[in-house]
């Protein structure tokens, strides 16, 4: 079984919270400019984890306003929304197990942090939290997180086997496992665990505090038979 050379990890709902944050800077953007905010939130959630921000925006308009965006209301949604964003992940909330991340950075060749939310605003953001040093490489939109895992195996010379992704969403562990990554997902509560376990997650964790640090670089943790019971 090959040894882990690199292990990706998603932002939000991984490193920190703030899907909430995101969630309700949506409907008061929408409010502000369409007047709306009946089923913002509702139809954000249903997006949520799939697609990035741009796709967010067009699709919410599409649904909610039931005609196409242009592109000038895309940029000025998405302009006010990465204010907005940054300024309310100024607080950090909830930056999870940084101990962690300084473990398992001087167990791998390469660490990198892939978001589906815009590049720019994660890098700022993870500079501004004191994640930044952690990684090698950070990674978002609006290049899709298929493009960014491929970018991954071909720059950086690491074979899909040799490579772990952590996240929290459903499109998390089956992207991951399109290109043959170990996936570890972040469990909501027991039936998401559950749902996760059937996409094909090698593992479920109740959080980033929950990794096994001496042995999720060993290749023979994700033999899941002699493993299980250490990360259930």
């Amino acid at each position: 079984m090959a040894k882990i050379k690199a292990i990706g990890f998603d932002f939000d709902g991984t490193l920190i919270i703030s899907e909430k944050d995101k969630a309700e800077l949506f409907e008061e953007i929408f409010y502000k400019i369409y007047g709306l905010k009946k089923g913002v939130k509702r139809v954000y959630h249903n997006l949520s984890g799939k697609i990035n921000r741009q796709e967010k925006i067009e699709l919410l308009i599409q649904k909610l306003l039931n005609r196409k965006p242009t592109k000038q209301e895309i940029k000025e949604f998405s302009y006010a929304f990465s204010k907005g964003y940054e300024y309310r992940l100024s607080s950090c909330p909830l930056v999870l197990c940084t101990d962690i991340l300084k473990g398992l950075k001087k167990q791998v060749k390469f660490m990198f942090l892939l978001s589906l939310e815009n590049r720019n605003v994660v890098v700022d953001v993870a500079k501004h939290c004191g994640l930044a040093k952690y990684f090698h490489e950070i990674l978002g939109g609006p290049k899709s997180k298929i493009d960014n895992f491929r970018h991954i195996i071909n720059k950086h010379g690491i074979r899909p086997e040799e490579a772990v992704y952590i996240g929290d969403s459903k499109k998390d562990i089956t992207l991951s496992k399109e290109l043959n990554f170990k996936v570890i997902g972040i469990q909501k509560n027991f039936s998401y665990r559950s749902a996760l376990k059937k996409l094909g997650a090698d593992f479920t964790i109740s959080n980033l505090c929950g990794i096994p640090l001496r042995h999720v670089t060993h290749g023979h943790m994700y033999q899941r038979k002699r493993y299980k019971k250490s990360l259930d």
